[in-house]
């Protein structure tokens, strides 16, 4: 199958890429495929955007996956041939044990909210009422590149105009169902890999930090279950009035801040955000080259007597060394390395904008305490120059509104002051931020500096706003306790492991509960959720009518559509679901009085002129809709156009 080869070649592209890389076999896997996924798809992209827009060509992603597949064979050969470097193939029956069952249990968990089923008949795809709303214009976007060409893309749910949302993960679904997978084998397992894939790096990044496999998996661990003071306050509860049945099959998400009962800060953004574990999976590359800078921070000999004299002369001996020192302001010899960073997190840009924000603050703290801050300084030009241009061709700036950074204090807070914020972290993270404190305060410097990096996309979330949501700040939050944990992790491990005594093991044993009980509960919360799931017809026969007949040049006119029959044709929509765009910076609001209007006026000239003017070529109208809780009709808008499909109670009218 050609989706199969495409994924082998650019596995195998990518796994000699990094044969320089220092870990072992499990961590070459893991960088293979992202650096894979990154090269392989873009190019695919820009050959199959290059065919269609420049050269007319008919069937563009023919030829940008042959230019894929013929890339990435060339690059395996000619470094087989070049580096004769061998992997280390150091590792153990556990660790390999401990990978093998990890991915399994995300691969299930991705096919568990998303798959494909037959029920009477029929060939469904269904998506868990825990995802399917985000999944909305992920299957969209997949179905516009499976099932249409859309270059120069678009954004589905607000069609005809440019694509401000990062879209490339995917491009890269839609590109496997188009090659011949089923837009569930597409998405679930390019999904499943890039995050397993996250996580063993992210395993490697906190075992060569602390020197410990067990805060390897402990960090594991704690990235499926998060801190919070929700989940025993559940238990106490249930302990007062006695209803376990309720307890063990809630369904509801559950904590005590704005938009915890979405699911926002547990597993589940993973499951219907799929791009931001691939984002991560190109950071922690990015962070395992550079973390190892600041491991000269252990190594300071201080003099002085008592402890305040040695901490000034410590702190001394810092800052003469970060800000003064010869080697603090130049390049490094391997400035071609940091040059190569710079170009992969550019390339990121539009496979997930959030990640990329957050690893260039977390290594612009590591910066802070290294030497050598230009080969940072190459890293974030390359990375800043590449988004610019990928944003100024994308992105129109006449229509919505662009990217923005503005000052936005204290992110979703009851009350947008310091207080309000302290008393926020604590009432969705419980004891977190506190121990993040404590471990700043008592670790050794090199840790210090990391927390102090890692802690900076949690300051950029409380007072910087980039869309119109501010909610989809959480995402940084989320990044900086991922890699925040591994501190937690090699806490809990000394407690258990070096420092002798049945206290110290009770404390690790009350801290790792603490940590991770709510999002445990919250897996369960999951997995009762997603039993009842939202089923599409995959050969329903407005499905195949849209997709046999409208070009995705064309703009449809439709409800306001989630996940749908129409959206799954992969259909420029004039206005979807409102949400959806509006987050991404669109002006769904005329858009929104435009198809209200149109579905509800009796003027036949004003419909006309708005159809027209808004450049609409097909209308779908279902008996009984309704816009905005605004009453439809298409009595009027069957005298003005042809009825070209109808199927039951739903009717397409084409206007052109």
């Amino acid at each position: 199958m050609p989706a199969i080869a495409f994924l082998v070649i650019s596995f195998l592209g990518g796994f000699e890429i990094t044969k320089r890389m220092k870990v072992n076999i499990w961590g070459r896997i893991a960088a293979g495929i992202g650096i894979g996924y990154l090269i392989s798809g873009w190019i695919a992209y820009i050959v199959s955007y290059f065919s269609k827009v420049i050269l007319g060509l008919t069937h563009p992603k023919v030829y940008g996956n042959i230019a894929s597949i013929a890339v990435m064979l060339l690059i395996t050969f000619l470094l087989i041939a070049k580096d004769k470097t061998k992997t280390s193939l150091a590792t153990t029956k556990k660790e390999s044990a401990f990978f093998i069952v990890l991915f399994a249990f995300i691969l299930w968990t991705m096919f568990y909210v998303f798959h494909a089923t037959t029920e009477n008949g029929k060939e469904l795809i269904k998506s868990g009422v825990t995802i399917f709303s985000d999944f909305a214009p992920h299957t969209a976007m997949i179905r516009s590149f499976s099932l249409h060409d859309n270059f120069p893309t678009q954004y589905p749910h607000y069609g005809g105009a440019d694509v401000k949302y990062h879209f490339m993960f995917q491009f890269l679904a839609g590109n496997l169902e188009y090659l011949g997978l089923r837009i569930d084998w597409a998405f679930n397992w390019i999904s499943a890999t890039s995050l397993w894939s996250f996580l063993m790096l992210l395993y490697f990044i906190a075992k060569k930090v602390t020197g410990y496999a067990a805060a390897g998996v402990i960090t594991v661990f704690m990235f499926f279950c998060r801190s919070s003071f929700a989940a025993l306050d559940k238990i106490v509860n249930t302990l007062a009035d006695g209803r376990w049945s309720d307890f063990f099959n809630n369904s509801q998400f559950i904590g005590y801040t704005n938009h915890e009962d979405w699911g926002l800060w547990n597993y589940n953004v993973f499951l219907n955000q799929r791009h931001l574990g691939f984002g991560l999976l190109i950071a922690a590359i990015a962070i395992m080259y550079f973390i190892d800078r600041l491991e000269w921070l252990d190594d300071i000999e201080v003099s002085g007597e008592g402890r305040l004299s040695r901490l000034k002369s410590e702190c001394v001996i810092i800052g003469r060394h970060i800000a003064a020192s010869k080697d603090a302001w130049t390049v490094s010899p391997g400035w071609k390395t940091a040059a190569v960073v710079g170009l992969m997190l550019g390339a990121l840009s539009f496979w997930n904008g959030a990640v990329v924000v957050a690893t260039l603050l977390i290594l612009f703290g590591f910066a802070v305490w290294s030497d050598h801050k230009l080969d940072y300084a190459v890293t974030a030009v390359i990375t800043l120059i590449l988004t610019f241009i990928q944003t100024n061709f994308f992105m129109d700036k006449s229509v919505g509104q662009s990217i923005g950074v503005t000052y936005q204090f204290g992110f979703l807070a009851d009350e947008l002051t310091m207080p309000g914020v302290i008393t926020y972290l604590i009432k969705l993270a419980g004891i977190y931020f506190i121990g993040v404190v404590v471990l700043m305060l008592v670790l050794r410097p090199s840790f210090k500096a990391m927390i102090f990096s890692f802690i900076l996309p949690v300051i950029f979330a409380f007072t910087v706003s980039m869309t119109p949501d501010i909610a989809v700040n959480h995402k940084y939050v989320i990044i900086a306790t991922i890699f925040l944990n591994i501190f937690f992790a090699y806490a809990i491990v000394r407690l258990w492991k070096d420092w002798h005594g049945i206290l110290t093991k009770c404390i690790a044993v009350i801290l790792i509960v603490l940590l991770t009980v709510t999002g445990a509960y919250d897996l369960l919360t999951i997995y009762n959720s997603d039993k009842n799931a939202v089923g599409i017809d995959l050969d329903s026969k407005l499905t195949g009518w849209l997709k046999d007949n409208i070009k995705e040049t064309d703009l449809v006119l439709t409800g306001e559509d989630s996940m749908s029959e129409t959206t799954f044709a992969g259909i420029m929509l004039y206005n979807g679901w409102p949400y959806y765009a509006w987050s991404a910076g669109y002006d769904t609001e005329t858009r929104a009085h435009n198809a209200i209007t149109i579905y509800g006026s009796d003027n036949k000239e004003e419909i006309e002129n708005l159809v027209k003017c808004e450049s609409i070529t097909y209308i779908v109208y279902t008996d009984g809709m309704t816009y905005e809780d605004n009453p439809c009709s298409d009595k009027v808008i069957k005298q003005l156009y042809d009825c070209v499909f109808e199927d039951g109670n739903v009717r397409v009218y084409k206007t052109v």
